[in-house]
C-alpha cells in the first residue's frame, strides 16, 4: 500500500480535462494539490469520444490551459455535412474547429499540471466518502488495499460514474434518468483512401439505431477517421455495436474501413446538477453533468468549469473558508454562462427529435444559410436578431406549423436561459430556484402533449 500524502489542500479526483484544468490555478497559487487517477499515468487521455471541439470556446481558460496545437490536433475542420436520418443528400454547415488526438492532448494537460507542482497518485480509485464532514475520501489501490485521504477541498472530476457528487457531495440531490444519459460506440478506423480533413466531417441526425442521437465521421488526418454512433440509454433497443456496423456499411466513404481501436462510453446529456458545490466539495465535468444536452460535447465546458472551480478554491482557501457558501460563486458562474446555454439547448433537442424527416431537413437548411443563427444556437438562443428573425420567419411561412413550433421553442429556450442566468447568489436561494425550474419543465411537458 502506498503512503498517503499529508497536508493536502485540494484533492482532485480524476486526471481528465476537468481535473487537470481545476488543478492548475491552485497549483500556481502555491497550494498543495493532489490528483487521484484510477488509470495509469500513461493512459490518461484515453476516452471514447468524438474528440471534435471549437477552439473559440477555450479562450476564457487560456491563462491556464493552452489550446491544442501541433500533434494534439489530428485535423482542422472548416465545415461538415448534416444528414437527416436515412436521407441520401445532406446539408453542408460551417463547422470551424479541430479533431483532437485525445491521448496526446490529455498527456500534455497532465504534464502541464505536474510541471505546475501538482502531485499525481495514479492506478488508484476513489470508492466513496470515508468521512463526509472532514472531506475524507476512501481510496483503493490496484492491489486491493485501501486508505483514506483528507483534504481541505475535494474537487470531483471523476466523470459520469462519480460516487461523490451524488452521494452527499453537493447541497442538492438531483438524480439522473436513463433518458438523460447518452451511450456511444466509437472506433478509430483506417480508410482505403484519405478524406479531406477540412470538409470531410459528417453527422447523421437520428440515424437508425440512434433515433435520439446521431452518428458521426470526423477525419483525423490522412486515412484515419473517428467514427461512432450514440443515443440515449433509454432508447437503446438492440445492440449499439450492430447499429454502428449498419451505419458503416451504409456509408460509401467508409467501405473497407479497418478497425484500429474501439470501445463504448457514457455521458450525461441533461441540465447541470442543480448545485455543483457542497461544504469542502466541488463537482466539475461529467461529475457535474456539464456536457451539452444537444451534442454531448463536454471537452470545452469541462476545461472552463475546471478553471472556474480552481480559481474559486484559491479564493476560498485564501480566506480560510471551505463551506458551500464560500465555494458557491463557482457554481453560479458556470450556471449563468455555460449552464444557461446548455440548458436552453436541451429545449431545442426536444424539438429536433420530434420533427419529421422533411421538417428536420428544412430546419437544417435554414440553419446552414445563416452563420448568425448558428452562433445564436451556441448561446442557447434560436432567432438571433430582429432583421434575421423577419427573414427566417418569412422562410418558415412555407411551413406554418413548423414556424409555430420554432417560435414556441425559441420562447421556451429564452425562458430557460433566463432562469439559469438568475441562478441564486447563495445556497439559501437554491430551493426556490430548483422549484421554479421544476415548474418550467412540467409546463413544457404539458405543452408538448
Amino acid at each position: 500500500m502506498r503512503r498517503m500524502p499529508e497536508g493536502v489542500d485540494i484533492a482532485v479526483i480524476g486526471a481528465g480535462t476537468a481535473g487537470c484544468s481545476a488543478s492548475m490555478p491552485a497549483a500556481r497559487a502555491g497550494l498543495r494539490v493532489l490528483i487521484v487517477e484510477r488509470e495509469k499515468a500513461a493512459d490518461v487521455g484515453r476516452k471514447v469520444c468524438g474528440n471534435a471541439l471549437g477552439l473559440e470556446g477555450l479562450a476564457p481558460a487560456a491563462d491556464y490551459v493552452a489550446p491544442p496545437d501541433g500533434a494534439e490536433v489530428a485535423a482542422r475542420l472548416e465545415s461538415g455535412t448534416f444528414y437527416v436520418r436515412d436521407r441520401k443528400t445532406g446539408v453542408r454547415l460551417p463547422a470551424l474547429g479541430v479533431v483532437l488526438n485525445r491521448l496526446v492532448f490529455g498527456q500534455r494537460l497532465l504534464a502541464d499540471a505536474v510541471s505546475a507542482g501538482v502531485s499525481l497518485l495514479d492506478s488508484c480509485s476513489c470508492v466513496g466518502w470515508s468521512d463526509r464532514e472532514s472531506t475524507s475520501v476512501r481510496l483503493r489501490f490496484s492491489d486491493g488495499s485501501e486508505s483514506d485521504l483528507t483534504a481541505r477541498i475535494v474537487i470531483d472530476a471523476s466523470g459520469f460514474r462519480s460516487v461523490l457528487a451524488r452521494n452527499g457531495g453537493t447541497t442538492h440531490d438531483d438524480p439522473i434518468a436513463r433518458t438523460e444519459v447518452a451511450v456511444a460506440y466509437r472506433e478509430i478506423v483506417a480508410l482505403p483512401d484519405p478524406i479531406d480533413e477540412r470538409t470531410g466531417g459528417l453527422l447523421v441526425l437520428a440515424a437508425p439505431g440512434a433515433e435520439q442521437g446521431y452518428a458521426w465521421v470526423f477525419p483525423m488526418g490522412g486515412r484515419l477517421a473517428n467514427v461512432g454512433i450514440g443515443t440515449t440509454l433509454s432508447s437503446v433497443t438492440g445492440s449499439l455495436r450492430e447499429a454502428y456496423d449498419a451505419f458503416v456499411a451504409g456509408r460509401p466513404e467508409l467501405r473497407g474501413a479497418e478497425r484500429i481501436t474501439g470501445g463504448a462510453g457514457m455521458v450525461p446529456v441533461r441540465r447541470p446538477l442543480a448545485s455543483l458545490v457542497g461544504d469542502g466539495f466541488m463537482a466539475v465535468g461529467d461529475a457535474g453533468c456539464q456536457a451539452s444536452p444537444l451534442h454531448a460535447g463536454g471537452i470545452v465546458s469541462s476545461i472552463r468549469a475546471g478553471v472556474m472551480a480552481g480559481e474559486q478554491a484559491v479564493r476560498a482557501l485564501s480566506n480560510g473558508e471551505t463551506s458551500a457558501a464560500a465555494l458557491w460563486e463557482y457554481g453560479a458562474q458556470f450556471m449563468r454562462t455555460i449552464g444557461a446555454a446548455y440548458s436552453a439547448q436541451g429545449v431545442l433537442k426536444d424539438l429536433i427529435y420530434s420533427l419529421s424527416n422533411d421538417d428536420l431537413a428544412f430546419l437544417c437548411t435554414q440553419i446552414a444559410q445563416s452563420e448568425r443563427l448558428i452562433q445564436a444556437l451556441q448561446r442557447g438562443s434560436f432567432l438571433p436578431g430582429a432583421g434575421e428573425v423577419l427573414r427566417r420567419i418569412a422562410a418558415f411561412t412555407r411551413q406554418p406549423r413548423l414556424a409555430t413550433r420554432i417560435v414556441s421553442t425559441s420562447k421556451a429556450m429564452a425562458t430557460v436561459r433566463h432562469h439559469y442566468e438568475d441562478y441564486p447568489s447563495s445556497p439559501s436561494g437554491l430551493a426556490s430556484w430548483v422549484g421554479r425550474g421544476e415548474f418550467l419543465r412540467r409546463s413544457r411537458g404539458r405543452q408538448r402533449r
